[in-house]
């Protein structure tokens, strides 16, 4: 450490003796005696001020100088710490601008220095009134030094004439520093521990005040506030992210107005992820943004979690972010987003119990008006407008014969088909989303909603959902099969609409031979066929089930010929068109059909027998999967 003497030209040599005439010998005193004492001083424990005390005096005693001050660094600045007694209410709010003063120079400098004699007169020395500079004779100043040679402290001595400070002085107060440099460090360490200790006592505390709150409403305000005075923050805000991913003030301590939303949503992660190390400029903009330009202190961020789901950002203003500030805003964040996606599911739980009993009260039709009407305000439904109600159920399709069954591919090369409750849970997820005030009861064995109709009108409506299931159910996937009911209003419509959006699923798959969306409008004719009651005797059925078993023996497509016949009102060359057949075919399956079934077409009933035709067809249909189910094992 180098050193910086004033004061020793022959003028001052010859003031310097006659100032030594007029004050005598100067005090001869024990140096190592007095160290030995700082070290018991510095010894006897971790309290910095009680050890800053004792070596004030100790020092002040031993050099006989008039004032003893020890600076400490904070930041660019040196503020007085400990001083001699007389100074003693100017402790911390003395402060030396770096290179300010022969302190400040000794800091920035890192090397001792001393002016024997004349202080005020040497350019480095500031005036300091409340210090009671002008009487002050002789100076010196030596840096406190860490174990990486950075400067933490200075310790400065004054004299008053005619007393002045030697060689002798400063080597004394050079180990002085040294040894106070340790215990500095010591109990700053000692300091940092205890400030830890208390931060996760206190973090411990909050933890269990997070579990313990019952609902989002109680849990933000309570975490800002607590979390600003655990971390001594100058302002604490939770902001969460809505489902258009824009981020929303949701608590802040103190409080104030909250803000319509942020944009820029990835700029605010990216500065709150510590993996993505943001500049300090996206942090500062990030800051600007939530603070305003010119806020004082330093911001901190730190996204609520939870696995890979973000929930939205903890963010904190502080003027001197505190050991180990960050590690418990981050414990706070993971807390709490925990306990918010937890009373986000109990909040999910609730609504889907809700829902679930609005809609059977719907389906069943024998509810309270006055206790649905009231479900429905809870919900945020109008019964008055119209809705379309969606019934989906799992679909396989069926295997038509057994040489079909041997045909297939072996188990070895078959791909699984997925899981019906995944395909439902997606759809659910995109209905959802395009249409937010859907509502949804997803069961073990179907699933069911009631959608509001858009302005657009009901076939809009259908379209939409027929879009997002090809999203959802695209190849393979298709292994839900959805229903759509025609438009409900009113409490006394919606009991027959679940019962049409069902029949549409069920019906809808086995006409179209396919899982899909299907509309109860869209069944036409076979509306109708479905209000047939099988256990009612029907002499056309009874003669049309003869075509059902000669198809089945000898494999011929006479029943799905005599439906189109009829559906083209008898225009042969129409249904020769429709089936892709030549008219003389045509013509020999018609004299075939007659000949089996018994049936005389020019003196028939069209309209009963087209009925009929698709009573007996469905019933196949329905047949035909009850026999794949049972071999299924299902």
């Amino acid at each position: 450490m180098g050193l910086e003497v004033a004061g020793q030209g022959a003028g001052a040599t010859r003031r310097s003796g006659r100032r030594r005439g007029l004050s005598g010998v100067r005090h001869v005193y024990d140096d190592k005696a007095y160290l030995y004492q700082i070290i018991e001083t510095i010894g006897s424990g971790p309290d910095l001020t009680t050890i800053l005390r004792g070596v004030v005096r100790l020092v002040t005693e031993a050099t006989q100088c008039h004032a003893c001050f020890v600076y400490f660094q904070d930041d660019q600045d040196l503020v007085l710490r400990a001083a001699s007694t007389m100074y003693v209410p100017l402790e911390g709010t003395v402060r030396l601008r770096a290179g300010e003063g022969l302190t400040g120079w000794v800091a920035r400098n890192r090397r001792s220095a001393f002016i024997r004699e004349g202080a005020l007169e040497d350019p480095r020395v500031k005036f300091f009134p409340e210090l009671e500079d002008e009487q002050f004779q002789s100076l010196v100043s030596v840096p406190i030094l860490s174990r990486a040679g950075d400067v933490i402290g200075v310790i400065t001595l004054h004299a008053v004439a005619p007393h002045e400070f030697g060689r002798g002085d400063l080597d004394f107060l050079e180990h002085t520093a040294a040894l106070v440099a340790g215990a500095i460090e010591n109990a700053h360490l000692y300091e940092d521990a205890t400030r830890k200790v208390g931060l996760l006592t206190e973090l411990s505390r909050l933890a269990q005040r997070i579990a313990s709150s019952t609902g989002a409403e109680e849990l933000l305000p309570m975490v800002a506030a607590d979390c600003r005075e655990l971390v001594g923050a100058e302002r604490c805000e939770i902001y969460l992210l809505d489902p258009e991913g824009r981020l929303f003030l949701r608590a802040a301590s103190p409080d104030r107005s909250p803000l319509p939303s942020l944009d820029a949503v990835q700029l605010w992660f990216d500065a709150a992820d510590a993996r993505v190390q943001p500049e300090p400029r996206e942090i500062g903009l990030v800051a600007a943004g939530m603070w305003g330009e010119g806020m004082a202190g330093t911001p901190m961020f730190v996204p609520l979690e939870v696995g890979e789901e973000r929930l939205g950002l903890l963010c904190a203003l502080i003027e001197r972010p505190l050991s180990g500030a960050a590690s418990a805003l981050a414990a706070v964040a993971s807390h709490t987003a925990v306990a918010l996606k937890q009373h986000q599911a109990i909040d999910w739980l609730r609504e889907r119990n809700l829902t679930k009993d609005f809609l059977e009260a719907l389906a069943r039709g024998d509810g309270r008006s006055e206790e649905i009407t009231t479900h429905a305000a809870r919900l945020g439904i109008r019964l008055d407008d119209a809705h379309l109600l969606l019934h989906a159920v799992p679909w396989t399709v069926p295997t038509q014969t057994a040489n079909h069954r041997r045909r297939a591919r072996p188990k070895a090369v078959q791909r699984r088909a997925p899981d019906w409750a995944d395909v439902a849970a997606r759809l659910e997820t995109r209905v959802t989303g395009a249409l937010p005030d859907a509502l949804f009861d997803r069961r073990q064995n179907s699933m069911r909603a009631l959608l509001r109709v858009p302005p657009e009108g009901p076939a809009a409506l259908a379209a939409t959902i027929r879009r997002l299931y090809d999203e959802v159910a695209a190849g393979d996937a298709r292994v839900l099969a959805v229903g759509l009911s025609g438009p409900c209003s009113g409490i006394t419509a919606f009991s027959p609409g679940f019962e049409e959006a069902r029949i549409a699923a069920e019906i809808g798959a086995l006409i179209d031979g396919g899982a899909g969306v299907f509309t109860y409008e869209g069944l036409g004719p076979y509306r109708y066929a479905l209000l047939s009651d099988e256990s009612v005797r029907d002499q056309r059925q009874e003669r049309l089930e003869r075509l059902v078993e000669y198809e089945r023996r000898r494999g011929t497509e006479l029943l799905g010929t005599l439906e189109a016949f009829l559906d083209c009102r008898g225009n042969a060359v129409r249904t020769s068109r429709l089936l892709y057949i030549h008219p003389n075919t045509l013509r020999q399956r018609l004299q075939r059909i007659e000949r089996v079934a018994g049936l005389d077409l020019d003196r028939e009933d069209w309209l009963s027998l087209a009925i009929a035709v698709k009573v007996v067809k469905l019933r196949r249909m329905k047949k035909a999967v009850r026999v794949e189910g049972r071999e299924d094992g299902r």
